[in-house]
């Protein structure tokens, strides 16, 4: 991929791809070590899932003898959100226990917690990523993923780690 807007694509999918994986991480109740390792594991099980997700976003098809990994993924990025998780899961979810009004960690719906992670690890973590961006992917995925009013408190507890910057 060399095109701005095939890599736009590309990490999109991976965003939603790990959004799974944590999902997945969360309901286990496994350890947070070796979190690049483990989803390189989880992505060969969900290999027709993750190419609908990336053609879900406009992404092209893949050719016969393309492996679907590099078509599809932003390894780059995998690897940086999967150790800022590692290395900052505890801080990560004191910002959620901190602005998740009568919520905590324990008691969100886990693709809720899920997508914040996710997103808290982009704010605080990964400078590369704006915060609005960050929050209107989170937005998005919960609109997809999550009940019907989820987005609402997504974005309320983003938009609050957003402006303790």
């Amino acid at each position: 991929m060399s095109n701005p807007k095939e890599l736009i694509i590309q990490r999109m999918a991976s965003r939603e791809i790990f959004m799974k994986y944590m999902y997945q991480k969360a309901l286990s109740k496994s350890e947070w070590k070796d979190i690049f390792t483990d989803f390189e594991d989880f992505i060969s099980g969900v290999e027709e899932d993750a190419i609908e997700i990336f053609n879900g976003y406009g992404g092209r098809e893949i050719e016969p003898l393309e492996s679907y990994r590099e078509v599809i993924l932003d390894c780059s990025y995998l690897m940086d959100i999967s150790k800022v998780i590692e290395e900052n899961i505890e801080n990560i979810d004191d910002y959620i226990n901190k602005y998740a009004r009568n919520w905590s960690t324990d008691t969100l719906p886990v693709v809720d917690l899920s997508i914040l992670r996710i997103a808290i690890a982009e704010i605080k973590y990964m400078f590369t990523i704006p915060g609005k961006v960050a929050c209107n992917v989170a937005v998005e995925l919960s609109k997809k993923y999550c009940d019907d009013d989820s987005y609402k408190y997504i974005n309320g507890i983003l938009g609050s780690v957003v402006s303790e910057n």
